[in-house]
């Protein structure tokens, strides 16, 4: 499947039209004690309630929350303490069902609430009813109608068109929300202040990620990378988080950009691991590394990050399906026979020679068939003749020839990236979407659609 980036960014209410897509959370979660072993990554999910049968006749034991009876409940446990209201930021935990279906669509766990601004959420419009209706500790059982959830259209086979669901909601916590004014980023003494933004906009990714809105994900990453990296840092503590954040950030960013097949900004995301010294020693980024690698057709740097992958995390099997799949494409885009077939041709004085044409033929023909590359990087060492060729059979094959200026790999622990340092040579690079030139650095852009999100 593949994901469209949206210039104008995506309003979540639009959800109750067009529906949306909940996905297997992937997202990087870091342990406090930053231990990377198979035993600790998985965690225990608490699930919320039940599956039911019939909502029919479920129904009859619910009261309305809005006049609509859009939103209709049943508490299971009551709360306390005072009414919610704009100025309050909550922390909940829910899991969702749809009608006589064993396992939840949806869930967020008690170990890890969602925390919203209920002034500005960008929640579906029916969760924003039913959480408004709550007191804090309490728990009850809401049907909403597909009207204020996912709307007629859903997402099959994940989101059901035109239908009904269940959820279990516990309002963990509730607090005031700050008022402090807008965040200025040049006042002194900030990191505090821009800490709160920062986790905000992390959980609000975090959330985009689950109903696989990657695009709008990247833009919240990318949003708090750029505040961390302009905020001023009172001590050498607020530095260690400040780290500490940048390092969750960019392997979430690595892992998303992955997930819409953007490669090169998944490397440069992990360039920027490698300059926090946080690439080298964590399984799960030389994983996405060797994955962005991959797919631009960096074979032996892809197979580097993942031999050293498979040292920090052996008995991954997602790591064990990566080397092979590494493997196979080695063997079938091959572009030693390419660098090969271009020395047999300067020492008959060819131009171009025809064994030289034919492994090119070969090499675009595999790379177009291949669903698991969407770029090929070239030898940079061709000459103005063989780059021509290569360019008039790209144009012929309808794909897109594109020059860059800088690699992608970053090669040792100790170093700076090799973008800062190979600048010098031109490599060329085969693709199947022409995302070179226009690709925008989301970080940079504008935060108007930031407003229904936190």
């Amino acid at each position: 499947m593949c994901t469209v980036t949206l210039e104008n960014g995506l309003d979540l209410r639009e959800c109750t039209t067009k529906g949306s897509i909940l996905h297997i959370n992937e997202i990087y979660e870091e342990n406090d004690d930053n231990d990377t072993t198979e035993s600790k990554v998985f965690k225990t999910i608490d699930i919320l309630g039940e599956p039911l049968k019939n909502f029919e006749v479920l129904k009859n034991e619910l009261i309305p929350v809005d006049e609509n009876h859009y939103v209709i409940k049943k508490i299971l446990e009551t709360g306390g303490g005072m009414p919610l209201h704009d100025g309050c930021t909550v922390s909940i935990a829910f899991s969702g069902y749809w009608e006589n279906e064993l396992q939840p669509f949806d869930v967020m766990s008690l170990n890890n609430p969602m925390t919203v601004d209920l002034k500005d959420n960008g929640l579906l419009p029916g969760l924003d009813i039913a959480v408004r209706s709550m007191l804090v500790g309490e728990i009850s059982l809401f049907l909403f109608s597909y009207k204020v959830m996912y709307g007629e259209m859903g997402i099959p086979p994940r989101i059901k068109p035109k239908s009904d669901c269940v959820f279990y909601i516990k309002l963990v916590k509730s607090m005031l929300t700050p008022k402090e004014g807008a965040l200025n980023l040049n006042e002194p003494h900030t990191f505090q202040r821009v800490h709160h933004e920062v986790k905000l906009l992390y959980s609000s990714g975090y959330s985009l990620y689950k109903i696989k809105n990657f695009s709008l994900a990247i833009h919240l990453f990318n949003k708090a990378v750029r505040i961390l990296h302009k905020c001023r840092l009172a001590d050498e503590e607020d530095e260690k988080i400040q780290e500490k954040l940048l390092i969750k950030l960019y392997i979430n960013l690595a892992i998303c950009y992955n997930k819409i097949n953007k490669p090169l900004k998944t490397c440069i995301a992990c360039n920027e691991l490698n300059r926090l010294n946080a690439l080298w020693n964590n399984a799960k980024a030389l994983l996405q590394n060797a994955r962005a690698l991959r797919m631009i057709g960096q074979f032996d740097e892809a197979e580097k990050k993942l031999r050293k992958a498979e040292i920090l995390s052996p008995n991954s099997e997602e790591m064990k399906t990566e080397a092979k799949l590494l493997q196979k494409l080695k063997v079938s885009c091959n572009k030693s026979k390419l660098l090969a077939e271009k020395t047999i041709g300067l020492a008959q004085h060819s131009a171009v020679s025809d064994n030289f044409k034919v492994e090119v033929e070969n090499l675009i023909s595999n790379f177009k068939e291949n669903i698991n590359l969407c770029k090929l990087t070239l030898p940079y060492n061709l000459d103005t003749a063989e780059v021509e060729f290569i360019k008039s059979t790209c144009i012929r094959e309808n794909l897109f020839f594109n020059k860059i200026e800088k690699d992608f790999v970053s090669s040792k622990q100790e170093e700076l990236s090799t973008c800062e340092k190979n600048t010098g040579n031109k490599h060329y690079l085969l693709g199947k979407e022409n995302d070179m030139e226009t690709e925008i650095d989301i970080a940079n852009s504008n935060d108007e659609i930031l407003k229904l999100l936190i």
